[in-house]
């Protein structure tokens, strides 16, 4: 594997990619806000299945409580339960947002998303970021 292969890889367009598709992002997202929505009417939301399996949290656990305590107005609180809570709602928000502009507005907007994410690796560096902070919660330094 080449270093210009990987370069490549870490900068694919992600999000640009998925927002064309209308459908499955409505569906995803929508599903997204509805687990936060469920969570912030103090309803259970849907068990995470990765932490049933293996027993240990996922990445994503807390998540939903978090984005319901930003919500609320508890920032210190939201991001003591998981700090990528911010990033999570103004993802759903890029999804949701882009999803529903009419046609040739939608093409600008996903193409300006393509660009930064191709100029920034922005998906690349947020799944490790991800990944890192997941493992300091395990380890609970965090």
């Amino acid at each position: 594997m080449t270093l210009n292969t990987i370069r490549k890889a870490w900068f694919t367009p992600v999000i640009s990619t998925f927002i064309q598709n209308r459908t499955e992002s409505l569906i995803l997202a929508g599903a997204g806000l509805a687990q936060v929505g469920l969570v912030y009417a103090h309803l259970p939301g849907w068990p995470c299945p990765f932490k049933a399996v293996f027993g240990i949290p996922c990445p994503g656990c807390g998540l939903s409580t978090a984005c319901a305590q930003l919500l609320r107005g508890q920032w210190r609180e939201s991001l003591q339960t998981h700090a990528f809570a911010p990033f999570f709602l103004l993802g759903i928000a890029v999804v949701i947002g882009g999803c529903l502009l009419p046609g040739h507005t939608r093409s600008l907007f996903i193409q300006k998303i393509q660009t930064f994410e191709s100029r920034t690796g922005l998906t690349s560096w947020f799944l490790l970021a991800l990944f890192f902070y997941w493992g300091l919660r395990l380890l609970k330094v965090v």
